[in-house]
């Protein structure tokens, strides 16, 4: 037998019931599910869908359609990395990595203008707020309305990756600008080395995530477009 739309719509619910919320995930989900449902009614007439679904959950074992979901995920998750390296490489190939050197002048200009040697390091923290501010608030209405799927997720890790440049930004400024002039041992030196090439990282980054962003929103958008379209 084949499900009509409204067994299709509780087959949706009952894998929602289930804790897949995400809308992407839940039909990753039902594309093996509803086969599987048609078959065992067409065996048993009698069985009804809810019966039928709860006994093709169970064939999936313990874990459930948690074995499905890890599996979509790990999938997103992966596409999400390649498509950073391949962002990163196209940076560095392309003309854009004119921007970075640019700014990499500007930075080190400052410290001239300013009669600063330490002023660099300001200059390097105020672009990193400023850049990270803007891809926050360029794409924070998108976020709010992709959120619900997973394909969209692992971007949310952008975000979060952005909030951590603030506090690397407050924290570089208690502990390498303010405190530049102090003695330093070793492994001060060592700790503020690394701050400044997380900063760095960060400022690369900048000029690569929107790109990536803009790829996970249209990826997202075609999954939109066809289950609630």
């Amino acid at each position: 037998m084949k499900l009509n739309q409204t067994q299709i719509e509780q087959l949706k619910k009952l894998i929602s019931y289930k804790g897949y919320t995400e809308i992407d995930v839940q039909f990753e989900i039902l594309d093996h599910v509803a086969c599987e449902v048609e078959k065992l009614m067409e065996e048993n007439s009698n069985l009804s869908l809810e019966d039928a679904f709860r006994k093709v959950h169970a064939g999936f074992g313990i874990f459930g359609f948690s074995t499905l979901e890890e599996s979509y995920k790990k999938m997103i998750e992966k596409r999400l990395r390649k498509s950073f390296w391949t962002s990163f490489k196209e940076f560095i190939l392309s003309y854009r990595i004119v921007f970075p050197l640019f700014l990499a002048l500007v930075i080190y200009q400052s410290s001239i203008l300013m009669d600063d040697p330490n002023s660099w390091i300001l200059v390097l923290m105020g672009f990193v707020v400023m850049g990270s501010s803007f891809i926050v608030i360029n794409y924070w209405k998108s976020h709010k309305e992709l959120k619900n799927y997973a394909c969209y997720a692992g971007s949310k890790s952008v975000f979060q990756y952005l909030n951590q440049s603030f506090l690397l930004c407050i924290y570089a400024y208690q502990f390498v600008y303010d405190k530049a002039e102090d003695s330093e041992s070793f492994f001060t030196l060592i700790f503020k080395g690394a701050i400044i090439l997380a900063l760095v990282g960060f400022v690369v980054s900048i000029f690569i995530l929107p790109k990536i962003l803009d790829r996970s929103i249209q990826e997202t958008e075609k999954l939109k477009s066809i289950y609630e379209g």
